[in-house]
């Protein structure tokens, strides 16, 4: 009775005073929002239908900022996507934009939130006042940098630094820098060579003295210092980041000695052995460039107790210790209250819980891959999802931290089909599409009428993305099966295991389109070091090549510890991904992203830049 009393209320004041054009007048407005604050969400959304369409789209507008207030996030989210923006007055147009980016970056799509920013936010944003300019220009930045575009979000938060002063500007700095520090060593390189803004070319400087930092700690002091001389204004002498004071102070007094726990027999020795080498490697390739590696004590920690272990290295010297790589061995240091010195070991335990704070565990696990390919498809704006997994302890961990980010950050898993060598793969994804469904329909159709017909199946239309998990022999299997099927333009995303980091166009043309994540030393171009190895070790190269990587990113992990242990978010660059800390002591990978081309790989960031074009730049180039 109330909600038609209301409605009745409003709907005669809309009729009776309402302004030529349609919308309310502003002694309108008054009455409508103090009878709009008495309603719910849904009261109001039962008015939008019967208003006429311009007043239906603010009663939507207002039930989604009510149930944002009631942290109904996803479902304000929704109202606000069936509202018609251009035939909103300039103060629900502010409040529609901010609505829907504010709770899309909350959600962590920062496509989603692009959108409202490059399409309603484009046509209110010069009439906005400076405060609200600037929050939309923080919000394009926190866009970008969820969507990739991690040299537009720098070029954001500095045009935002420009006009803040004190904690704000501080935020705003740290934001370019994290930007720009996401970006990869090659990449900052080229956009320093043509960089025309000054400032800029300071940052970038810097991010470059950062990056190389992880190859060769030694020579930190001397470049950060050779940059203080030769930028002695830059704002970033003002604001320097944490992180540069702290590896400046690693560079001043580096760990000396590493004790490295690796299996030299048993059935893990060949992989302890390619992550030896990596380490050894990288420690010839360090002195090479004028670095003063730590020493280096190995055991065997296959013969060796956990508690010989570390006897044998307290009395070598060590500081630090690399390993074990077993997974009982870690799950023992887990239970242990206290270690005899920092260590990083090389796989995660079976314990949840961090019952001392020298363990950090360190690992390539396929639940990673699985975890970011879900939150690349988010960001990409896919919502349904179809998986393809092997059928096997390897799979059932993939689809598990898949599904697990996925329904976390409100995505759906439409279906989930597995595998095995027995398996023919193309009918698998012939079911998972519901062709043969289609294929049944017509089969009853023919059936009813009595003659021929000329018919395509089609598949399910809900599905906006494949999760697959595949080894190259039959990665290469899918696409061809999609397009068979209708099904040429879904999008794919694959963990790295169907690329063994040998560009081969001809072998891979199948592969293309697939969007896949991977370590930098196979995505990007080789370093000196990994040419070496691929020389050295050839026979070892195709199986272990990922194992070479996280020994030369452990020697590089023991030296930071400390930073990565006191100072939250730091990062260090290494082969395998841009490499953090995370509250439970497990280091986090950063993956780069990938789609293959004509057979060979093309870094995502590559092709988002082109794609940007001047369109999403229209805000810096206005302010």
């Amino acid at each position: 009775m109330l909600l038609s009393c209301s409605a009745a209320l409003l709907l005669t004041a809309c009729g009776s005073t309402a302004t030529k054009n349609g919308t309310p007048s502003a002694q309108q407005e008054t009455g409508i929002h103090s009878e709009q604050s008495r309603l719910s969400a849904d009261d109001l959304l039962s008015l939008a239908q019967q208003s006429s369409f311009d007043q239906a789209q603010i009663y939507r507008l207002k039930a989604a900022e009510i149930l944002a207030q009631e942290g109904r996030s996803e479902a304000a989210l929704n109202i606000l996507s069936l509202i018609q923006t251009q035939r909103l007055p300039f103060k629900q147009q502010k409040l529609y934009v901010m609505l829907t980016a504010r709770l899309s970056l909350e959600q962590g799509d920062g496509w989603q939130a692009m959108q409202a920013l490059n399409n309603a936010g484009s046509n209110i944003y010069e009439r906005l006042n400076g405060k609200d300019q600037q929050i939309l220009t923080l919000y394009r930045a926190r866009a970008y940098a969820l969507m990739g575009y991690h040299e537009s979000s720098a070029r954001e938060y500095m045009t935002l630094a420009r006009i803040q002063t004190g904690q704000s500007q501080s935020e705003a700095y740290a934001g370019l820098w994290n930007s720009l520090l996401n970006m990869s060593q090659e990449d900052i390189r080229l956009l320093l060579a043509e960089e025309t803004d000054e400032e800029m070319q300071g940052w970038l400087d810097l991010a470059r003295v950062r990056k190389e930092a992880s190859a060769n700690l030694d020579q930190f002091t001397t470049e950060l210092n050779r940059w203080l001389e030769y930028w002695p204004t830059h704002p970033a002498v003002e604001f320097m980041p944490r992180d540069i004071s702290f590896l400046d102070e690693i560079s001043r007094n580096p760990i000396t000695h590493i004790a490295v726990f690796l299996p030299q027999s048993g059935k893990l020795a060949r992989a302890g052995n390619a992550i030896r080498d990596g380490i050894i490697a990288s420690a010839i390739h360090n002195k090479t460039l004028g670095s003063q590696p730590p020493e280096l004590s190995f055991f065997d920690s296959n013969k060796l107790s956990v508690n010989q272990l570390y006897s044998a290295a307290s009395e070598a010297g060590a500081q630090v210790a690399i390993g074990p790589l077993a997974k009982d061995k870690v799950t023992a240091l887990q239970q242990k209250s206290s270690l005899a010195m920092p260590t990083l070991a090389l796989n995660y335990g079976t314990l949840s819980d961090r019952n001392n704070q020298e363990l950090v565990q360190y690992a390539i696990s396929v639940e990673d891959e699985a975890s970011q390919a879900a939150q690349r498809a988010w960001q990409d704006g896919k919502k349904t999802a179809l998986t393809l997994t092997p059928s096997n302890s390897w799979g059932n961990r993939a689809l598990s931290a898949f599904r697990d980010r996925w329904t976390q950050q409100g995505g759906k898993v439409a279906t989930s089909a597995r595998y095995n060598t027995d398996t023919n793969l193309a009918l698998s994804i012939k079911h998972t599409l519901e062709i043969d469904k289609s294929e049944e329909r017509k089969k009853r159709l023919v059936k009813l009428l009595g003659q021929k017909l000329n018919f395509e199946p089609r598949r399910r239309k809900d599905i906006d993305l494949m999760f697959l998990v595949a080894t190259p022999a039959t990665a290469r299997q899918v696409k061809p099966a999609l397009a068979f099927y209708f099904a040429s333009e879904l999008p794919v995303y694959a963990t790295s295991h169907l690329y063994n980091g040998q560009p081969n166009a001809k072998r891979d043309q199948d592969l293309n389109g697939i969007n896949f994540c991977d370590i930098p030393w196979y995505l990007e171009t080789p370093p000196l070091l990994k040419q070496q190895i691929d020389t050295a070790w050839q026979s070892e190269i195709n199986r272990y090549g990922r194992l070479f990587a996280m020994g030369s990113d452990a020697l590089q992990i023991a030296g930071r510890l400390r930073m990565i242990s006191l100072l939250p978010g730091s990062k260090v660059y290494g082969a395998t991904g841009t490499l953090s800390m995370q509250t439970d002591g497990r280091i986090q990978r950063e993956l780069d992203w990938a789609r293959f081309e004509d057979g060979i790989p093309v870094t995502r960031h590559h092709a988002q830049q082109q794609a940007i074009g001047q369109n999403t730049s229209r805000q810096s180039t206005t302010q």
